[in-house]
């Protein structure tokens, strides 16, 4: 499968919602959905993979692995987050080979200054819009497959304001992303005018639908009508893994047991399934 011309054709055939896996096992979930894309949050590989905050602690190749992971165990098109694009020119290049050779569909790049801190924290700054796009052109020019997809997107609206965002994703685009994301609007007002504003760039817009950040929560259908096309949910699987393991553990040092919540686990059986060991005993015996 090329991952980037499918992204593309089911991008065509409407707007799509990228459900966020944070490690292989959450990728094969997300693969039972019926979901038509895959999103991967530096947030999420950063607290799930290392335990750490994002705060640009995740290194390039460490990311890099984290998504060959998930990409190999789903045919499903997958966008990663490439932070800053760990560095200058060259690092940029090198993360779209990277990407690339991960497995990924695509990938979305910000104009954030180092150390970079996850967009809906405070404390973030920004790079010369210059100096961005000479980071897009850099990562067009080192696509290997054309049809991998390139989002360009600001955190500008926390540092110089939402006039300053907007410009910077029209002159993102006249560098040649295939799409323009404004992260963490602060009210739907501010949604609906970077919409009417990037309307004439002729580029999907992205939102990023995280609930418990600082954007407010509206639904696709909501999204749709002020002009975004690419949702991602990036952090749901990660925020609803931690509140019920957090119970469950909690009953086990409190109670000693875990028959009061039988219910509220999967089967052996059940994860047996999701990862494939039947088929993996079946290929197995093939070989006597």
């Amino acid at each position: 499968m090329n991952p980037g011309k499918e992204f593309r054709k089911r991008l065509e055939a409407g707007p799509i919602a990228c459900l966020g896996a944070y490690d292989a096992l959450t990728s094969r979930l997300v693969q039972q959905t019926g979901a038509r894309a895959m999103y991967i949050s530096g947030y999420a590989a950063a607290a799930a993979a290392l335990g750490y905050p994002d705060l640009g602690l995740v290194s390039q190749t460490e990311m890099a692995e984290h998504i060959r992971r998930i990409c190999r165990v789903t045919d499903l098109p997958v966008i990663a987050d490439a932070d800053t694009g760990y560095g200058g020119i060259l690092s940029v290049q090198r993360t779209i080979e990277l990407w690339e050779a991960a497995g990924a569909a695509g990938l979305h790049v910000e104009d954030q200054g180092f150390p970079k801190k996850c967009g809906h924290i405070a404390g973030k700054t920004v790079i010369p819009v210059e100096e961005m796009t000479q980071k897009i052109k850099a990562a067009i020019a080192a696509k290997e497959n054309s049809d991998f997809y390139i989002i360009a997107r600001t955190d500008a609206i926390a540092v110089t304001g939402l006039s300053d965002a907007i410009e910077r994703c029209k002159r993102f685009a006249d560098a040649g992303a295939d799409a323009l994301f404004v992260d963490a609007p602060e009210s739907i007002d501010q949604i609906q005018k970077i919409g009417e504003a990037l309307k004439g760039c002729g580029r999907p817009l992205v939102f990023n639908s995280a609930r418990t950040g600082k954007s407010p929560f509206l639904s696709e259908k909501a999204l749709q009508e002020l002009g975004f096309t690419i949702v991602l949910y990036p952090i749901e699987a990660m925020t609803a893994a931690h509140h019920a393991v957090k119970e469950i553990f909690e009953v086990i040092v409190r109670e000693g047991r875990t028959d009061t919540i039988a219910d509220r686990i999967s089967s052996f059986s059940e994860i047996n399934e999701l990862v494939q060991l039947p088929q993996y005993v079946r290929h197995e015996s093939s070989f006597g």
